[in-house]
């Protein structure tokens, strides 16, 4: 399809008229409403927390006037729907593992309004909380605004949109006509000379009634057809040609040196792929051949301990027909190989805690962070430490408590990592607490739980009263295979595992003790994680 100069010029115009002329009927307007909604959700939100500070002031002092002063602040405006004094209490179910917020209307002005204490915000009302804390009771300020104005004030902004559109729309057609009009008219004009030329004759002149670029082109024209001849066009049209030809070989080579240098990267990558690749499937084949044998060990061990037992049985039956002397040599033997196959028992036992560990870190972890109640997380994972250490150590108690931040704020983590992190924290404050009351008496073995938000983080904070641990050990506390448990009981991978799931959340773990004393770990998140 053939489309003229002056189509392209008017499509041209038209585009941008049009274009510019829908950013100010639809994004200015929507702009504009945001903002000014916007500013309109902060103004109210201010208002509820400069009234939610006076009742909080006001109760504390017990003065019940001010807390009527203060909600008198907003009592004037016209825009007030209804502003609501809430009485916020946390009731827990029977399990105590969840809870939910109660909420009472104890004052509300205008006293006949209708009041939702769950109530949002909507086109026609902005609906803000919050929330106090006092000795006396603990409580939201519930503040409603109509969105009169704001509403007004879009519909202006929409008048003035289409205003200001239908002006630009009416320059642009007169900016467009113009511009076919002075452009089209010599372009054709020249595109006539050139048909007549390009059939022979040469004595076509295009007149030049400007000063621009256009009479220029006509200049230019009349000077070509008076000097040239058909020679000169051919040599020029090939010179054209070359040119051309030349500049996409330059942009093939261009092309080519950028396409060497990503098949070089992608390669460099692969290479750093299949080594990682490599040495994750050699590790694990190097694991998976040294449990079997560890496996044997401790099988074999037990059952040696066992046909022992049955040898010490075999030989106090037939004690009668044996020296004193030959008996207690038996015994003596007996008793020291089976103490013997303990220990292979144990360190057996020890090496195989050590390989699954190893195995964990070959294990991929989950890769979606997933919004979580912290606190529900936390309770379970303590729920889960608790009874395996009480079936471990069966028969000592230990006092937990738990102080929850009430944020009704959720966090981006990876669920089971996080709680394989809580339960191993719980599991060495439990066997610090118990190793002191095999030394310490009287000694009360206590645990505590803590979260808190402050300044866009999370923090955890897992202490207890045990033995702690001494400055030479904390320097290596979170390196690979290192313990402060006996070898048949720690393998020195906890730690080190539960500080790379904690830089995996971008976050920090730190650890404060003092030998003999306690012994705190805080985990440190960011929220925006």
């Amino acid at each position: 399809m053939r489309t003229t100069v002056k189509t392209k010029i008017w499509i041209t115009v038209l585009t941008v008229v049009l274009l510019f002329t829908s950013f100010i009927l639809l994004y200015v307007p929507l702009v504009q409403g945001r903002y000014l909604l916007n500013n309109f959700n902060k103004e109210v939100q201010n208002f509820a927390n400069t009234v939610a500070l006076g009742v909080r002031i006001a109760m504390t002092e017990q003065n019940f006037e001010g807390v009527q002063m203060a909600m008198d602040f907003v009592r004037d405006d016209p825009q007030l729907r209804y502003i609501s004094l809430l009485q916020v209490d946390t009731v827990w179910n029977n399990r105590h593992s969840a809870y939910s917020l109660a909420r009472t209307i104890f004052k509300t002005y205008p006293e006949g309004a209708a009041v939702d204490v769950d109530a949002t915000s909507n086109d026609s009302t902005v609906v803000k909380r919050s929330a106090f804390a006092t000795p006396m009771m603990n409580g939201e300020i519930l503040l409603a605004f109509a969105t009169d104005e704001i509403v007004e004030a879009k519909r202006q902004i929409r008048l003035t949109s289409l205003f200001v559109s239908a002006l630009v729309l009416g320059i642009g057609g007169a900016i467009g006509f113009w511009l076919a009009r002075n452009i089209s008219i010599p372009v054709l004009a020249l595109r006539n000379a050139a048909y007549k030329v390009g059939e022979g004759d040469l004595s076509q002149r295009v007149a030049t009634r400007t000063n621009d670029e256009i009479a220029e082109l006509g200049t230019a024209f009349n000077k070509m057809v008076g000097d040239l001849a058909v020679a000169r066009q051919e040599v020029e049209q090939r010179t054209s040609e070359l040119l051309i030809e030349k500049q996409k070989t330059e942009e093939l080579l261009v092309d080519l040196q950028q396409t060497l240098v990503d098949l070089k990267e992608t390669q460099e990558q692969l290479i750093r792929q299949e080594k990682l690749a490599s040495i994750g499937q050699l590790t694990k084949g190097i694991v998976d051949r040294i449990l079997n044998p560890l496996n044997y060990i401790n099988n074999f061990s037990q059952i040696a301990v066992d046909l022992l037992s049955e040898v010490k049985e075999v030989i106090d039956q037939e004690k009668s027909q044996l020296t004193k002397d030959a008996y207690t040599d038996v015994a003596d033997l007996l008793q020291l190989i089976e103490a013997n196959l303990t220990k292979v028992g144990e360190h057996g036992s020890s090496a195989s805690r050590i390989v699954k560990g190893m195995e964990k870190l070959l294990k991929e972890r989950s890769s979606e962070f997933i919004p979580t109640d912290i606190n529900a997380l936390i309770e379970n994972s303590l729920s889960v430490a608790l009874q395996e250490a009480r079936a471990e150590y069966k028969g000592f108690h230990v006092k937990v408590i738990t102080d929850f931040d009430n944020a009704d704020q959720r966090v981006n983590i990876l669920p089971y990592e996080m709680e394989s992190v809580i339960i191993n924290l719980v599991s060495n404050a439990f066997y610090s607490v118990y190793e002191k009351s095999q030394k310490v008496n009287p000694y009360a073995p206590e645990i505590q739980i803590k979260t808190e938000f402050v300044n866009g983080n999370l923090n955890v904070r897992v202490k207890d009263n045990g033995k702690g641990i001494s400055n030479t050990e904390v320097k290596q506390l979170f390196s690979p295979f290192f313990t402060t448990k006996p070898t048949a009981k720690g393998t020195g991978l906890g730690l080190y595992l539960s500080q790379d799931i904690i830089k995996e959340h971008k976050g920090d773990i730190t650890v404060d003790t003092q030998e003999g004393e306690y012994t705190e770990f805080s985990i440190l998140l960011p929220l925006d994680s």
